[in-house]
């Protein structure tokens, strides 16, 4: 009988970090706020899906704990550091508030997507998209300061 070879992750020779942006960090914080929405703050999930623009049975997706199901996406090898809940709470909040004042309209869409780009770049700020990308990037090095301004 022979022994099976431990699946090995793809590390590309190359990624802008603004694909690592939309392929990794973008699903991920999806998920995570997903379940800030439903879990903290009691929101319907049709209503999430509807504010985050994914599908229902995507939001079902993000509901479920990682022990319950592989790792089927890019975004679900990301893990958002706990120590920015707090950022992601305000975050939700501020997309239910501009949902509940206007229901799914052109100002509601325009706050979800600030809030997102905002969320982004407290990830880029933290270092954490500079380590999603050393990870998922064999060509970005230890010292890289590539996305610095300056």
């Amino acid at each position: 009988m022979s022994q099976s070879k431990p699946k090995q992750r793809k590390v590309r020779k190359w990624l802008m970090p603004q694909e690592v942006e939309v392929w990794y960090i973008l699903p991920a914080l999806r998920r995570e706020l997903a379940k800030v929405m439903k879990f903290d703050r009691g929101q319907a999930q049709k209503t999430i899906a509807r504010m985050l623009g994914v599908t229902e049975p995507a939001v079902t997706q993000y509901m479920l704990s990682k022990k319950d199901k592989p790792k089927r996406s890019r975004g679900d090898q990301v893990k958002i550091p706990e120590s920015l809940k707090p950022e992601l709470l305000k975050a939700a909040d501020i997309m239910i508030d501009a949902w509940s004042r206007t229901g799914p309209s052109d100002n509601a869409y325009e706050t979800t997507t600030r809030e997102i780009n905002r969320l982004i770049e407290v990830l880029r700020d933290a270092g954490v998209l500079c380590d999603i990308h050393r990870e998922h990037c064999q060509g970005v090095h230890m010292d890289c300061n590539a996305c610095s301004m300056e």
